[in-house]
């Protein structure tokens, strides 16, 4: 058996007050045969080891010299110059191919940079912060963004080695190893296809995802809880796509109206500033999102709510609110520089949205539609079908728009039963 592959680990850390631990941290991860790049992004104190990229080279990546950021007389401001300094640096490490992997040990501040030198590395390249602050409710999906960053909670305060830190520090160092470690995966040639859904709408992207498989595509699916949308606007900006379908749409109307699934303003935008075909469905436009019943604004209390689980309540959008949603979405869609398709489910549009379920009104989805198709360019084909969303007739017909769009060879889906 051949030695294995030695493999560069970027390491960021303040070290004047994270310096032992950072050396701690490093000396581990030599152990397993790995180089280390140490990266010191502290602004004040002397750092206590040394460093092969300095907080000078981190201010100088800034634009700046450490003594002119020194005397910005912020923290703030200061904090926001050296994180501009690291997140470019540790860019063009991985940019460089000096980077296979990164880790970082830190409190709030120091979280709050290496993390957002973090998110500026693609999906995939392991990323590890050790913090204070995970515990904290809320904090970790700040300093994580859209970005697949390993979180780990330090549970004691980062100061000092004692027997606690030395064995979480020991831990992380043995995961980033195993993480860069890991065999490469393999990437197929298929053309790859983004859908989002949730679990209102899974039963309809489960066949979608089937059947395109069958015919060679491969699907990455987000799940559209917030971070799920910002993470495929994010993968459709970076990734050659061959198409997005978009069967999961409650984060449109979160964004608007104060729910907690919110992916941003710039949610379905992404697919049509590449151009890149878009198959649009209605799916789960008809509620926002909260978590217990406690985190319901007051404005809403007496509306039609659905507890689903003690983590998750949805509330029914009536028509007025339907239809700002339907009008936004037409302008995002309005602007797309490719082909854009919108199938209408005209019996519901997610699981609850049905006859005989808690959220059907199909007064405030005739209400979506007619405002949508009012709004929509005439050159976007629209087709309503007489099916709910989680009906296989519906899946079929997403299939097959996307299919004729996307330049492949037509398929009969209605042989296809159980396929």
């Amino acid at each position: 058996m051949g030695s294995k592959l030695q493999k560069t680990i970027v390491c960021i850390g303040t070290l004047d007050t994270k310096g032992s631990e950072i050396q701690y941290l490093k000396n581990i991860i030599e152990q397993s045969g790995h180089r280390v790049l140490l990266i010191d992004d502290g602004i004040l104190g002397a750092p206590t080891v040394s460093a092969d990229i300095s907080r000078g080279d981190v201010a100088i990546a800034a634009g700046r010299t450490l003594e002119q950021i020194r005397g910005t007389g912020s923290e703030i401001k200061a904090l926001e110059m050296m994180t501009e300094g690291l997140c470019k640096i540790v860019k063009d490490l991985y940019q460089s191919g000096q980077l296979d992997g990164v880790i970082s040990i830190g409190g709030g501040m120091g979280s709050s940079m290496a993390t957002a030198a973090m998110r500026e590395l693609p999906l995939g390249i392991p990323k590890l912060m050790v913090s204070t602050k995970v515990a904290q409710s809320g904090v970790a999906k700040v300093y994580m963004g859209a970005k697949d960053i390993t979180m780990v909670s330090s549970v004691a305060d980062i100061a000092g080695l004692n027997r606690l830190t030395k064995k979480i520090a020991a831990n992380a160092a043995g995961a980033i190893v195993g993480m860069v470690e890991s065999l490469e995966v393999e990437i197929g040639d298929h053309p790859l296809v983004v859908m989002s859904m949730n679990g209102t709408t899974t039963k309809c992207g489960s066949k979608v995802m089937s059947i395109l498989e069958g015919e060679k595509y491969e699907v990455v699916v987000f799940h559209s809880i917030g971070v799920g949308g910002r993470a495929l606007e994010e993968f459709v900006r970076n990734e050659s796509v061959k198409g997005v379908i978009e069967i999961g749409l409650n984060e449109i109307g979160n964004e608007l109206f104060g729910g907690l699934a919110k992916a941003g303003p710039d949610r379905l935008e992404a697919a049509g500033e590449k151009g890149i075909l878009q198959i649009i469905t209605l799916g789960s436009v008809d509620f926002i999102n909260f978590l217990g019943p406690e985190t319901v604004p007051p404005q809403y209390k007496d509306r039609n709510l659905f507890y689903h689980n003690p983590q998750a309540t949805t509330l029914r959008l009536n028509g007025n609110e339907m239809s700002l949603v339907a009008k936004v979405m037409a302008e995002k869609l309005n602007r797309a520089n490719a082909p854009v398709k919108v199938l209408i489910p005209t019996r519901g549009f997610s699981s609850w949205d049905q006859e005989g379920k808690s959220f059907y009104d199909p007064d405030a989805d005739k209400i979506f539609i007619d405002s949508l198709k009012q709004s929509l360019h005439p050159s976007i084909m629209v087709s309503e079908i007489n099916a709910h969303i989680n009906d296989e007739q519906f899946a079929e017909a997403i299939v097959e728009a996307f299919c004729k769009s996307a330049g492949g060879a037509d398929i009969t889906i209605g042989s296809r039963k159980g396929g």
